[in-house]
């Protein structure tokens, strides 16, 4: 069984690949930095039973309103990078509006979203820098 620290691992390398693919084929990707919000609200008030529940409610919802081959690792503690080959950034915001409108519907919760899309000379530590920078500028407005 992988520890959270080998899945990262294994996501982030499955990322690196994702992004030397389209760079190959010279399709369009948008990574996603997702911050659950309130996670340690809702650890520290409820539980981390009602904690680890929101993680996957949230993981549930990014998957129903992804593609069933679009990346999704979990980054961090309330973390996650998704990445959407040949998805451009305007589109990638419209996906993840209907995230939060689900999550705000069914749990009152919502995600802090960060996207970066892929340049040419982008390593994957750069792509992932860009979009953790545009989430904490989303989470600052």
């Amino acid at each position: 069984m992988l520890t959270g620290a080998h899945r990262r691992d294994a996501g982030i390398a499955e990322l690196e690949r994702e992004m030397a693919r389209a760079k190959r084929e010279g399709e369009s990707m948008a990574l996603a930095f997702v911050d659950v919000d309130g996670l340690k609200r809702t650890n520290d008030s409820l539980g981390h039973a009602a904690g680890d529940q929101l993680l996957r409610e949230t993981a549930y919802s990014i998957r129903a309103h992804l593609r069933s081959y679009d990346l999704i690792i979990r980054y961090g503690g309330d973390e996650f990078l998704c990445a959407l080959v040949g998805v451009t950034r305007e589109d990638a915001v419209e996906r993840f509006s209907l995230v939060n409108a689900d999550l705000t519907a069914t749990r009152q919760a919502s995600v802090t979203v960060g996207l970066a899309e892929l340049e040419a000379e982008d390593a994957v530590e750069d792509l992932i820098a860009r979009a953790d920078e545009a989430m904490y500028k989303e989470r600052q407005q």
